[in-house]
């Protein structure tokens, strides 16, 4: 069950739909492959596209601009941010703010109506500034949560952006956290010394670690924890990537039984945040250019050749179990539940960006050409 917000507006408030980052569409899905249109940024595109209420579309470009359009296409405002956007925004339910953070270490809280900014705050760190995890908002607490190079996980309160909470984020922090019903947050990390943490908090601070994965001797790869846990509380589990050197394990954990279910080895590593399948199950892309059909046991059922040498930015699933991935080609992928996939769209770029579904089911697809493609659901 998704959270409550998205039940009552549809829309995909976060990187990945909301808080569980299931990439799963609401609606049946019929895509009309030729866009509607093309919402345009000043800079390549990294982030997601996220909504608001009202249709309200939310783009942030590598330019450090935040911009947001009518449905229709019509620009509202643009807002200078003053260094790059990669990590998606997030919408707070009521869809009043947009909460943004960026690459010189700033989070920002803008009025949705206005874009005027309501409060900012730089995250402290003693190296490395960069925010490139995507945000969260927690309803209960009404805080969000984000990472940075500074090394730390950070809960900010979303009405003044003061310090709730702050966690270790270990190694190379890029790996948003997905949230619960409950408001609790799930996270990955490597530590030096302790190596890789599935871990689970509270907004006020504590912390359990559900599951650890010792380190190996190897150099560093900042690839070990990239993907966002994916919650599908439907069905009790919670999905999570752990890699290491070339190669990566998905495991699936039961969130009633605290333990992990089943494991499956990938070679290469993976990079991408798995998509829910309808029915439980994933779908996963890998560095190798193949997206692999995956069912609840873990059992692989089907996989397609992309083409690409690998796949670095997550899909998003149809309510008829098709997955749409962009490539570092600039192709737009469509792969059936039965594994067979087709090119549907290509553009001049690479795609870097997970697609988003708005609340009717039309495909927003951000690329580095600095265009989002607007693609209608034809159900």
């Amino acid at each position: 069950m998704a959270p409550k917000a998205e039940i009552e507006t549809g829309e995909w408030l976060a990187a990945g739909g909301g808080n569980a980052r299931s990439g799963l569409a609401a609606v049946k899905v019929d895509l009309d492959p030729v866009p509607i249109r093309q919402l345009s940024a000043l800079g390549g595109l990294q982030a997601s596209v996220v909504f608001a209420r009202a249709e309200r579309v939310v783009v942030a470009d590598l330019a450090g601009r935040v911009q947001l359009y009518a449905a229709d296409g019509r620009r509202l405002w643009r807002r200078n941010l003053s260094a790059a956007i990669s990590a998606t925004p997030v919408v707070d339910p009521d869809g009043t703010r947009i909460f943004t953070g960026n690459q010189a270490g700033w989070v920002h809280a803008q009025d949705m109506e206005s874009g005027t900014i309501v409060w900012r705050r730089e995250l402290p760190t003693k190296s490395d500034p960069r925010i490139l995890s995507d945000l969260l908002y927690l309803p209960q607490s009404k805080s969000v949560v984000l990472n940075s190079w500074g090394g730390r996980f950070h809960a900010l309160a979303a009405a003044t952006g003061e310090p709730q909470g702050e966690w270790d984020a270990g190694l190379f922090p890029y790996a948003g956290a997905a949230g619960d019903r409950q408001g609790r947050f799930y996270g990955l990390r490597s530590v030096a010394g302790a190596g890789l943490q599935f871990f689970r908090a509270e907004p006020g601070g504590r912390e359990e670690i559900l599951h650890q994965q010792p380190g190996k001797d190897s150099p560093a790869n900042r690839l070990l924890v990239s993907a966002a846990p994916v919650l599908d509380e439907a069905h009790g589990q919670a999905y999570f990537i752990m890699n290491e050197g070339h190669q990566g394990t998905l495991h699936a954990w039961s969130l009633a039984e605290g333990k992990i279910l089943w494991s499956r080895l990938f070679k290469p590593a993976l990079a991408a945040t798995p998509a829910l399948r309808p029915g439980g199950g994933v779908v996963v892309a890998g560095l190798d250019g193949s997206v692999q059909v995956l069912g609840a046991d873990g059992a692989a059922r089907h996989r397609y050749e992309s083409g690409a040498e690998y796949l670095l930015a997550g899909g998003v699933c149809s309510q008829a179990g098709t997955f749409f991935i962009g490539d570092p080609l600039g192709r737009l992928h469509a792969v059936g539940s039965d594994g067979q996939g087709q090119v549907i769209f290509e553009t001049s770029r690479a795609i870097q960006a997970r697609p988003s579904f708005d609340r009717r089911g039309n495909l927003y697809l951000a690329a580095m050409d600095r265009q989002v493609y607007v693609f209608r659901n034809r159900s």
